[in-house]
């Protein structure tokens, strides 16, 4: 499942979008609007002045009760209403929901999120649409092989039989490791390799 399949099926319960990064929280919300707005769903948007001026986006809202309720861009928990199903905040708000998920930028124009049951998105922002990435084979190739021995190797012998399948220098493989451990997939302890994350 892609992100935004997943943020829609959440559609009837409390989210908290968390993140620094502006551009990342409007295009999550415009496409959400455009995809509840195919299934006839209407959205009412909580701050829409601020949305529009950051965003320079026109959405169609009708505010009702059975609308799917953004709130955007929340300071503190007497921001939100009294019904409310998504809320975008660069802090983390101290009130119920039922998933929060934190974004973080990897690199430019990456970035990741993690939901409540440990599954990893990552995800571009391409001309306002959000588009998922997947792992490359290298990534893979490195996960499978943690996966076999444990969950845990030396960093020399993965480098070393890495570098040999893939005909590239080891450098590039402590490349590759570097992007699975700011994903949050991987750490490196005590010269090991160590998988985090079961994906």
């Amino acid at each position: 499942m892609n992100l935004l399949d997943y943020l829609v099926s959440l559609r009837t319960r409390k989210v908290l979008l968390h993140s620094y990064h502006i551009n990342v929280k409007i295009a999550l919300i415009y496409n959400i609007a455009q995809r509840l707005n195919k299934d006839r769903i209407s959205i009412c948007i909580i701050n829409y002045d601020k949305f529009l001026k950051l965003s320079g986006i026109e959405l169609e809202q009708q505010c009702n009760e059975s609308s799917y309720v953004i709130v955007f861009e929340a300071e503190d928990p007497s921001n939100l209403p009294m019904r409310y199903n998504l809320v975008t905040s660069f802090v983390k708000i101290n009130k119920y929901f039922d998933e929060i998920l934190r974004i973080d930028k990897i690199s430019t124009n990456l970035y990741k999120t993690q939901d409540n049951t440990g599954n990893i998105f990552i995800f571009s922002i391409i001309n306002g649409e959000v588009i998922d990435r997947k792992l490359r084979p290298i990534h893979e190739a490195i996960i499978n092989f943690l996966k076999e021995y444990g969950g845990e190797v030396e960093i020399r012998d993965l480098v070393n039989i890495l570098s040999k399948k893939y005909e590239t220098n080891r450098d590039n493989v402590r490349v590759e490791l570097s992007f699975l451990k700011e994903l949050g997939i991987i750490e490196v302890k005590d010269r090991k390799v160590i998988l985090t994350q079961l994906l």
